[in-house]
């Protein structure tokens, strides 16, 4: 496959350059965020080589690769000159009206969706990790020690990675970002917030915090950043203004995020979480049920990145682990039971091709092939999704299944579901897949014309 032939198509057929606000990528969509959708000719798209389908999630198209995303991303990155700088606000896209809550989702999906990587990776070795030290492993070596730190830094700088994407998300330099949450896990403020009490800042009642592995304070915060970095440029003067708006950003913006908008997030955060906790443990079986009927179907909306990921880092910040996460796994792999299921029916040769690999990305836990490749085009299959994760996830629940990190949402993140509800996880998984899959047979669906197939 000729990659850069690709990526030359997808901007060509997205309005090209001076239609394009941001680009990204996650494992297998290209997300391209445009000033007008009118001038995307979605059509031309979908015969681009390699393309698995196309999703829109409000001004921002995303174009499904699958295992070729990283490289059609990387020629797409060389052509399209975009500043990183934050600075040219995206005032020329076309106004439509959204909803405050399609907003938020907005603002906190595409701020998490970039450090998704990163907090894959410190996930998988701390899950590593914790599986040997069920064999008495040396925790006291050298390269324990380098790995536990690989582990540990992703979640506890997280304030410092979501400032940066949050920041470039609100077209703030992404730098300015960084510091603030920089700034938020000093060790001096960590430990003073670790030990919890009040202080003062010339004179004001400042109440301590720790925000090492957070994400609310940094998240709430941010816009209120925006809101003095604008402040500030209209009052420096052009020729001190790359000198004075950092400083006057950096020195109104820290004392108002200590003084009011940290200690407000915390408490959101502590609630937040309180409250997912009663659900899954006092209301375990409906809650399951209600969740896992709605989980599989959050990523064909584009908005699981904005309430599931929020809410899994918050379970893992406050307790170290979450219920939540295990719920979207039965989701995932109830896909791929759904996909093998279209294999096995299908008579387009295409499809069958397609649904295979599919299927076995799923499993995984890449379900984007599965989903808009397979699922969509077959309609009835999707029913079998929501079924099956409402009925695993009750279960789950009920046994108190539970993850320790972030990981890839099905076996490619075997290790984060390590410990001692591992069993359980195993056999649900299963009958989630196995499920999935009958029912696709049993039910049936309209077959996909061979023209049609991905």
């Amino acid at each position: 496959m000729d990659y850069k032939k690709a990526a030359l198509e997808v901007l060509q057929n997205v309005g090209g350059e001076e239609n394009v606000i941001s680009i990204m990528s996650c494992f297998t969509r290209v997300r391209v965020e445009v000033k007008d959708k009118d001038k995307v000719n979605d059509a031309q798209i979908k015969k681009i080589e390699g393309c698995q389908g196309l999703n829109w999630a409000s001004n921002t198209i995303q174009i499904i690769f699958g295992g070729k995303c990283n490289d059609v991303y990387d020629e797409l990155e060389k052509i399209v000159h975009i500043s990183d700088s934050g600075e040219e606000e995206a005032t020329a896209v076309v106004k439509k009206k959204k909803s405050v809550g399609a907003v938020i989702i907005d603002y906190i999906a595409n701020s998490i969706q970039p450090i998704v990587p990163i907090l894959i990776a410190s996930g998988f070795i701390q899950s590593l990790l914790a599986m040997l030290n069920y064999i008495n492993i040396d925790t006291t070596t050298y390269t324990y020690q380098v790995l536990y730190a690989i582990g540990q830094a992703g979640y506890y700088f997280l304030p410092i990675f979501l400032g940066f994407a949050a920041a470039k998300k609100l077209c703030v330099n992404p730098y300015i970002g960084a510091l603030v949450g920089a700034v938020l896990v000093y060790p001096t403020l960590i430990e003073l917030g670790s030990a919890g009490g009040t202080a003062s800042f010339i004179g004001i009642p400042v109440t301590l915090v720790s925000y090492a592995s957070s994400i609310t304070p940094i998240l709430l915060s941010m816009p209120v950043v925006m809101l003095i970095n604008k402040l500030a440029k209209k009052i420096s003067p052009k020729v001190l203004s790359s000198l004075l708006i950092p400083i006057i950003t950096m020195i109104i913006s820290i004392p108002v995020i200590l003084i009011v908008t940290g200690p407000i997030a915390t408490w959101i955060g502590n609630g937040l979480c309180g409250g997912i906790s009663f659900i899954f443990t006092k209301m375990s079986v409906v809650g399951g049920i209600i969740i896992g009927a709605i989980a599989p179907y959050l990523v064909m909306t584009g908005v699981h990145n904005g309430i599931a990921l929020p809410i899994t880092l918050t379970e893992l910040a406050s307790q170290g682990f979450s219920y939540f996460f295990p719920l979207l796994a039965y989701g995932n792999i109830a896909i791929g039971g759904a996909a093998l299921g279209v294999w096995f029916k299908t008579k387009n040769s295409k499809m069958k091709t397609t649904s295979m690999s599919a299927s076995l990305m799923a499993v995984v836990g890449i379900t984007e092939p599965a989903l808009f490749g397979v699922l969509l085009p077959a309609k009835k299959p999707l029913i079998s999704l929501g079924i099956m994760d409402a009925i695993c996830s009750a279960f789950s629940l009920a046994f108190g299944v539970k993850c320790t990190a972030l990981s890839l949402c099905g076996l490619g993140g075997l290790p984060a579901f390590f410990g001692d509800t591992f069993v359980i996880w195993c056999i649900l998984m299963t009958v989630s897949f196995v499920g999935a899959f009958l029912i696709t047979i049993f039910m049936g669906f309209k077959d996909i014309p061979e023209e049609q197939a991905v």
